[in-house]
């Protein structure tokens, strides 16, 4: 069985929750865990998940984006199931993140900037997720830039550090970057109040962080009552 998690996105001004990010999850024996192979989660599977997952969500959280690996992102099968049910995703906007993770495919430039084209042709979002960290850098982003939305600079793959304030130049790079480009830029994994203070001065559109809600199980219509939610190292 597998299920959403969702961890908040927020809104700088007003600082309040805005949408989830989705992060999927697998119940295994007692507990709900991180899969090991993302890859055996067909594109249908998690459209369907979606598709009941979207009308358990408060009116308010009405932006959603999902992750994918570059290996999904470039099939066309995970575009063509998400078109597929995107009139049912009622009040709710899709966004896609791409994302990256050990073991990946090698895919070609050319594949990376069709399959973006695409999302954006078919009236998707699409949020390159964790600028500067992986080969998401500036020359993947200058590629990408036509048709993406959005930039995730995300301060968890920099720790640890001393201080918060050795990433600021980082920070501000690719918050400069967005700007110019005309895209919407959030920080995530903000940790403390103190963090908060800090980067709220630095004019991202969206903020995301344990200090500011933490990955929460995301019910489906059909769930039935004695689910069970708990888990270890979900995030």
């Amino acid at each position: 069985m597998i299920r959403f998690w969702g961890q908040p996105k927020f809104s700088r001004e007003p600082l309040e929750p805005i949408g989830y990010e989705l992060f999927l999850r697998e119940y295994n024996v007692d507990s709900w865990e991180v899969p090991s192979n993302f890859g055996k989660f067909s594109a249908a599977e998690i459209a369907d998940l979606l598709v009941r997952t979207a009308p358990q969500l408060p009116a308010k959280m009405t932006y959603i984006s999902l992750n994918l690996d570059i290996d999904q992102f470039v099939d066309p099968v995970f575009l063509q199931a998400f078109f597929a049910i995107k009139q049912q995703l009622t009040n709710t906007k899709l966004s896609i993140e791409l994302t990256e993770r050990a073991g990946q495919l090698n895919v070609s430039d050319n594949q990376l900037v069709t399959a973006a084209q695409r999302f954006k042709t078919a009236g998707f979002h699409v949020i390159l997720d964790d600028v500067s960290s992986g080969d998401n850098q500036l020359q993947r982003v200058e590629l990408l830039n036509p048709f993406v939305h959005e930039y995730k600079f995300a301060i968890q793959n920099f720790r640890p550090f001393a201080s918060l304030e050795e990433i600021i130049p980082n920070l501000v790079f690719w918050r400069n970057c967005a700007q110019r480009n005309q895209k919407l830029f959030t920080i995530e994994g903000v940790e403390s109040k103190q963090d908060l203070l800090l980067l709220s001065h630095y004019h991202a559109d969206m903020f995301q962080g344990f200090a500011l809600g933490r990955p929460i199980y995301l019910p489906t219509q059909d769930d039935p009552h004695n689910v069970i939610v708990q888990s270890n190292n979900l995030y």
